[in-house]
Protein backbone atom coordinates (compact mmCIF):
# COMPACT_ATOMS: atom_id res chain seq x y z
CA UNK A 1 0.00 0.00 0.00
CA UNK A 2 1.41 3.37 -1.03
CA UNK A 3 1.41 6.30 1.39
CA UNK A 4 -0.72 9.29 0.46
CA UNK A 5 2.00 11.87 1.10
CA UNK A 6 -0.36 14.72 0.22
CA UNK A 7 -2.69 13.68 3.04
CA UNK A 8 0.23 13.52 5.47
CA UNK A 9 1.60 16.89 4.32
CA UNK A 10 -1.83 18.50 4.75
CA UNK A 11 -2.31 16.94 8.20
CA UNK A 12 1.09 18.12 9.47
CA UNK A 13 0.50 21.62 8.05
CA UNK A 14 -2.96 21.74 9.64
CA UNK A 15 -1.59 20.85 13.09
CA UNK A 16 1.32 23.28 12.79
CA UNK A 17 -1.06 26.08 11.68
CA UNK A 18 -3.54 25.16 14.42
CA UNK A 19 -0.99 25.15 17.24
CA UNK A 20 2.14 26.84 15.93
CA UNK A 21 4.21 24.65 18.25
CA UNK A 22 7.28 22.47 17.83
CA UNK A 23 7.75 21.08 21.35
CA UNK A 24 6.03 17.67 21.49
CA UNK A 25 5.14 17.92 25.19
CA UNK A 26 3.44 21.28 24.64
CA UNK A 27 1.61 19.85 21.63
CA UNK A 28 0.40 16.93 23.76
CA UNK A 29 -0.92 19.32 26.42
CA UNK A 30 -2.69 21.40 23.75
CA UNK A 31 -4.31 18.26 22.31
CA UNK A 32 -5.16 16.90 25.79
CA UNK A 33 -2.90 13.88 25.30
CA UNK A 34 -1.41 12.55 28.52
CA UNK A 35 2.27 11.50 28.55
CA UNK A 36 3.55 8.66 30.68
CA UNK A 37 7.28 7.90 30.68
CA UNK A 38 8.15 4.38 31.79
CA UNK A 39 11.36 2.34 31.66
CA UNK A 40 10.47 -0.24 29.00
CA UNK A 41 13.94 -1.68 28.55
CA UNK A 42 16.84 -1.40 26.19
CA UNK A 43 16.60 -4.77 24.46
CA UNK A 44 16.32 -4.67 20.69
CA UNK A 45 12.67 -5.72 20.80
CA UNK A 46 11.67 -3.32 23.60
CA UNK A 47 8.69 -1.12 22.95
CA UNK A 48 9.71 2.44 22.19
CA UNK A 49 6.28 3.93 22.75
CA UNK A 50 2.58 3.64 22.06
CA UNK A 51 -0.64 5.58 22.28
CA UNK A 52 -3.66 4.14 24.04
CA UNK A 53 -7.26 5.26 24.12
CA UNK A 54 -9.45 4.50 27.11
CA UNK A 55 -12.84 6.12 27.68
CA UNK A 56 -12.05 8.92 25.20
CA UNK A 57 -8.80 9.71 27.03
CA UNK A 58 -5.53 9.31 25.17
CA UNK A 59 -2.22 8.45 26.79
CA UNK A 60 1.14 8.28 25.05
CA UNK A 61 3.56 5.95 26.80
CA UNK A 62 7.23 6.59 26.00
CA UNK A 63 10.19 4.40 26.89
CA UNK A 64 12.17 6.52 29.36
CA UNK A 65 15.28 4.41 28.64
CA UNK A 66 15.59 6.24 25.29
CA UNK A 67 17.65 9.39 24.79
CA UNK A 68 15.77 12.70 25.09
CA UNK A 69 15.99 13.16 21.30
CA UNK A 70 14.41 9.77 20.63
CA UNK A 71 11.72 10.31 23.25
CA UNK A 72 10.73 13.48 21.37
CA UNK A 73 10.73 11.61 18.03
CA UNK A 74 8.54 8.89 19.56
CA UNK A 75 6.16 11.53 20.95
CA UNK A 76 5.84 13.10 17.48
CA UNK A 77 5.27 9.64 15.98
CA UNK A 78 2.44 8.91 18.41
CA UNK A 79 0.99 12.42 17.93
CA UNK A 80 1.00 11.52 14.24
CA UNK A 81 -1.06 8.39 14.89
CA UNK A 82 -3.55 10.49 16.85
CA UNK A 83 -3.73 13.42 14.41
CA UNK A 84 -3.97 11.16 11.35
CA UNK A 85 -6.94 9.32 12.85
CA UNK A 86 -5.23 5.97 13.32
CA UNK A 87 -6.92 5.38 16.64
CA UNK A 88 -9.53 2.95 15.37
CA UNK A 89 -7.43 0.33 17.13
CA UNK A 90 -7.16 0.96 20.87
CA UNK A 91 -3.34 0.64 20.91
CA UNK A 92 -0.72 1.53 18.30
CA UNK A 93 2.75 0.29 19.25
CA UNK A 94 6.11 1.54 18.04
CA UNK A 95 8.55 -1.39 18.08
CA UNK A 96 12.11 -1.77 16.85
CA UNK A 97 11.09 -1.63 13.21
CA UNK A 98 9.25 1.63 13.83
CA UNK A 99 11.27 3.73 11.39
CA UNK A 100 11.39 1.05 8.71
CA UNK A 101 9.68 1.77 5.41
CA UNK A 102 7.32 -1.15 4.89
CA UNK A 103 4.50 -1.66 2.44
CA UNK A 104 2.76 -3.88 5.00
CA UNK A 105 2.82 -1.26 7.73
CA UNK A 106 1.08 1.69 6.13
CA UNK A 107 0.02 3.28 9.41
CA UNK A 108 3.58 3.24 10.77
CA UNK A 109 4.92 4.65 7.51
CA UNK A 110 2.28 7.37 7.58
CA UNK A 111 3.13 8.28 11.19
CA UNK A 112 6.86 8.39 10.34
CA UNK A 113 6.11 10.59 7.33
CA UNK A 114 4.06 12.86 9.59
CA UNK A 115 7.08 13.25 11.90
CA UNK A 116 9.32 14.09 8.94
CA UNK A 117 6.88 16.62 7.53
CA UNK A 118 6.13 18.24 10.88
CA UNK A 119 9.77 18.61 11.92
CA UNK A 120 11.49 19.32 8.61
CA UNK A 121 10.76 22.47 6.64
CA UNK A 122 10.98 21.67 2.93
CA UNK A 123 13.14 24.64 1.89
CA UNK A 124 15.54 24.26 4.82
CA UNK A 125 15.81 20.50 4.22
CA UNK A 126 16.63 20.98 0.54
CA UNK A 127 19.26 23.61 1.41
CA UNK A 128 20.88 21.44 4.10
CA UNK A 129 20.91 18.40 1.79
CA UNK A 130 22.64 20.47 -0.88
CA UNK A 131 25.23 21.89 1.54
CA UNK A 132 26.01 18.70 3.47
CA UNK A 133 28.79 16.27 2.62
CA UNK A 134 26.85 13.20 3.75
CA UNK A 135 23.28 12.17 4.42
CA UNK A 136 24.16 11.56 8.09
CA UNK A 137 25.66 15.05 8.34
CA UNK A 138 22.45 16.53 6.91
CA UNK A 139 20.38 14.58 9.45
CA UNK A 140 22.65 15.83 12.23
CA UNK A 141 22.30 19.44 11.08
CA UNK A 142 18.51 19.02 10.95
CA UNK A 143 18.48 17.36 14.42
CA UNK A 144 16.64 14.22 13.31
CA UNK A 145 17.63 10.58 12.94
CA UNK A 146 18.69 9.68 9.38
CA UNK A 147 15.61 7.46 9.11
CA UNK A 148 13.29 10.46 9.56
CA UNK A 149 15.28 12.39 6.96
CA UNK A 150 14.80 9.41 4.63
CA UNK A 151 11.02 9.73 5.02
CA UNK A 152 11.24 13.45 4.21
CA UNK A 153 13.40 12.56 1.18
CA UNK A 154 10.70 10.16 -0.07
CA UNK A 155 8.13 12.94 0.29
CA UNK A 156 10.35 15.35 -1.65
CA UNK A 157 10.74 12.77 -4.43
CA UNK A 158 6.96 12.29 -4.54
CA UNK A 159 6.60 16.07 -5.04
CA UNK A 160 9.33 16.09 -7.73
CA UNK A 161 11.61 18.26 -5.58
CA UNK A 162 14.30 15.57 -5.62
CA UNK A 163 14.86 13.22 -8.52
CA UNK A 164 16.68 10.24 -7.06
CA UNK A 165 16.31 7.65 -4.35
CA UNK A 166 17.56 8.34 -0.86
CA UNK A 167 21.23 7.46 -0.41
CA UNK A 168 20.39 6.03 3.00
CA UNK A 169 17.02 4.26 2.84
CA UNK A 170 15.55 3.28 6.19
CA UNK A 171 15.80 -0.45 6.84
CA UNK A 172 13.66 -2.62 9.05
CA UNK A 173 16.49 -3.07 11.56
CA UNK A 174 17.53 0.59 11.71
CA UNK A 175 16.62 1.13 15.36
CA UNK A 176 19.17 -1.42 16.54
CA UNK A 177 21.77 1.28 15.75
CA UNK A 178 20.39 3.48 18.50
CA UNK A 179 22.26 3.95 21.75
CA UNK A 180 19.37 4.08 24.24
CA UNK A 181 21.29 6.07 26.82
CA UNK A 182 22.77 8.52 24.37
CA UNK A 183 22.25 9.53 20.79
CA UNK A 184 21.71 8.20 17.31
CA UNK A 185 24.96 7.76 15.47
CA UNK A 186 28.13 9.74 16.07
CA UNK A 187 27.02 12.93 14.30
CA UNK A 188 23.84 13.75 16.18
CA UNK A 189 24.30 16.08 19.17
Amino acid sequence: MKIDFDKTIRAAARLRAHLGLTDPETICRALDLQILRLPLGTARNSIKGFIQRSARCYTIVVNSDLSALLQDIILFHEIGHYWLGHMDASVCTFHDSGFAYSLTSALENEANSFVAEYLLDTDETLMVLQESDTFQHAASRLHVPPEILDFKWRMLVSRSLLDRSSPCPARSDCLKQIDYAGTIGADIP
